[in-house]
C-alpha cells in the first residue's frame, strides 16, 4: 500500500501512466458504489428469504410448551421483515441518489483523486498520525501515573476481612480533583487531535495553492500551528472537551440516581437513553464543525469562531457535495482499513502455518492472527486519516478558490482541473456559490459604464 501511494512514474511514461491511473481510480470509485448498492440489495434478499421461511412454517401450537417457540418465531419473523425492508430501502435510496446526483458524484470522485495525488506528492504527511498517536500514548501513560498518586491521597480504610488490600474513601475534595484531572485529559487529548488535523489540513492547503513553490509543507504547517494558531486549536479542543465531560458527568449522575433509589423502570430508561443519544449526536456535530473550522483556519488564517462560521455557511451553500464527499470518504477509509487489516493478517497466517520452523514452535495461530489484525488495523486507521482529511481540505480549498476568483478555480490540481474543463456547462449546477466582490461591483454599475 505504501509503495503504491508514493510510487512516481518515469517522465517518459508519466502522461500515459497518469491517464491510466486516473481511469483506474475512477473505476475503483464506481466499483465501490456499485458494490455497496448490490451488497445492500443482496442482504435484503437474504433476510427476505429468512422471512419467507418463517412465513411458510406452521406456527400453530402442538402442546403447552410450544407457546415459547411460537413467540420466538414471531419475533424472528418481525426482525427479518424489518431488516429486509431496511436494506432494500437503503439500496433504493442509494440508487436514486446516484441517478439524481450523478454529476456531483463525478466531482466528488475528482476530489478523491486529488486527495490521492496529495498523499503521493507529500509523503511526509503520512508521518503525522503516528507522531500524534505517540503523543497520545505518552499523555495516557503520564495521566494514569498521576491518577494513581492522586487517588492515593484519599483517606485509607482498613481492608475487609479476607481481602488484603486497603480501600480509599473518595470525599468531595478528591472527587473534585479527579474531575479536574479527567477534564485535563479530555482537553489535552482533543488538542493533540486538533493539532494533527490542522497540520494535515494546512499541508493539503499548501499543496493545493502552492504546488510549484511548496517546500516541506508539513514542516511549514507545524510552524504555522505552533506560532500563529495555538489559541484557535486550544479553543476548539476546549469546546469538544466540555461536551465530552458533560457526557461523562451525565453517566455519573445516572449511576448515582439509580444508587439513590430512582426506580429503574421503562420511563426512566427511556429518558436517560434519549438524553444520552442527544448528547452523543451533539458531540459528533461539534467534532464535525471543529474539523471543518480547523480546515478554514489552515486555509484563511482567521480565528476559530470566524472560521467555524465561514465553514458552516460554506457547508450550507454546498450541502450535497459536502455530504457525498464525507460519505464516500468514510466508505473509502473503511475499505482501506479493511484491506490493510485483512491482507497482512492472511499473509501472517500463511507464514506461521506454512513455514515449518515457525509452525513447529506455535501451538495455535489464533492469538498471533489477532495480534496481526490489531496492529494492521491500528496502522491502517492512522494512515487513512491522512487521505480522509486531505479530501475534505481539498473540497473546501476548491470552493474557496471558486468564490474568491469569480467562480473560476485558478489553482486546481490536474485531476480536478480535468473534470472542470470537461464539464464547464454543468459546473454552475454542481455548486451553489455566493457572488464574488467583483461580481457585486459589476452588478451595481450602470449599463453605460
Amino acid at each position: 500500500f505504501f509503495f503504491l501511494m508514493i510510487r512516481r512514474p518515469p517522465r517518459s511514461t508519466q502522461s500515459r501512466s497518469s491517464a491510466a491511473s486516473d481511469v483506474y481510480k475512477r473505476q475503483i470509485v464506481w466499483l465501490v458504489i456499485i458494490t455497496f448498492i448490490l451488497g445492500t440489495t443482496a442482504l435484503g434478499a437474504l433476510f427476505y428469504q429468512k422471512y419467507a421461511k418463517y412465513n411458510e412454517q406452521n406456527v400453530e401450537s402442538q402442546d403447552g410448551s410450544s407457546n415459547v417457540d411460537e413467540d420466538t418465531k414471531k419475533t424472528n419473523k418481525e426482525a427479518f421483515m424489518g431488516l429486509f425492508i431496511f436494506f432494500w430501502a437503503v439500496a433504493a435510496i442509494s440508487f436514486l441518489l446516484v441517478c439524481c446526483f450523478f454529476n456531483r458524484i463525478r466531482l466528488v470522485i475528482a476530489i478523491l483523486k486529488a486527495a490521492a495525488d496529495f498523499v503521493k506528492d507529500v509523503c511526509s504527511a503520512l508521518l503525522v498520525p503516528p507522531v500524534m498517536f505517540t503523543f497520545q500514548i505518552m499523555l495516557y501513560v503520564s495521566w494514569l501515573i498521576t491518577l494513581v498518586y492522586l487517588y492515593s491521597t484519599g483517606e485509607q480504610k482498613r481492608p475487609q476481612e479476607g481481602w488484603p488490600f486497603a480501600s480509599i474513601e473518595v470525599d468531595q475534595r478528591l472527587e473534585g480533583q479527579l474531575a479536574y484531572h479527567l477534564f485535563g485529559l479530555l482537553w489535552i487529548n482533543a488538542f493533540i487531535i486538533a493539532l494533527g488535523q490542522f497540520i494535515l489540513a494546512s499541508s493539503a492547503g499548501i499543496w493545493y495553492f502552492m504546488r510549484q513553490q511548496m517546500n516541506s509543507p508539513v514542516r511549514t504547517s507545524v510552524f504555522r500551528a505552533l506560532r500563529y494558531h495555538m489559541g484557535s486549536l486550544a479553543f476548539g479542543s476546549l469546546i469538544l472537551a466540555i461536551v465530552q465531560f458533560i457526557r461523562i458527568t451525565f453517566e455519573y449522575i445516572k449511576k448515582k440516581s439509580y444508587a439513590m433509589g430512582v426506580p429503574e423502570n421503562a420511563v426512566t430508561k427511556f429518558i436517560f437513553k434519549c438524553m444520552k443519544c442527544c448528547l452523543a449526536c451533539f458531540e459528533r456535530f461539534i467534532k464535525f464543525i471543529n474539523t471543518q473550522a480547523y480546515i478554514q483556519v489552515a486555509l484563511t488564517g482567521k480565528s476559530f469562531c470566524s472560521s467555524a462560521i465561514a465553514a458552516f455557511y460554506l457547508i450550507f451553500r454546498n450541502t450535497v457535495v459536502f455530504g457525498m464527499t464525507h460519505g464516500l470518504s468514510i466508505i473509502f477509509v473503511f475499505v482501506g482499513k479493511l484491506f490493510i487489516t485483512v491482507i497482512p493478517t492472511i499473509a501472517g497466517f500463511l507464514v506461521i502455518t506454512q513455514v515449518e520452523d515457525i509452525s513447529k514452535r506455535i501451538s495455535s495461530p489464533i492469538s498471533l492472527c489477532i495480534c496481526f489484525a490489531f496492529i494492521s488495523y491500528a496502522i491502517g486507521s492512522l494512515f487513512m486519516q491522512v487521505w480522509g482529511m486531505a479530501s475534505e481540505t481539498i473540497l473546501q480549498a476548491y470552493l474557496v478558490d471558486i468564490e474568491v476568483n469569480a467562480n473560476v478555480a485558478t489553482n486546481c490540481p490536474a485531476s480536478l482541473q480535468e473534470f472542470v474543463d470537461k464539464n464547464k456547462k454543468i459546473k454552475d449546477c454542481l455548486l451553489y456559490t455566493s457572488p464574488s466582490p467583483r461580481d457585486r461591483q459589476k452588478s451595481r454599475m450602470p449599463s453605460s459604464a
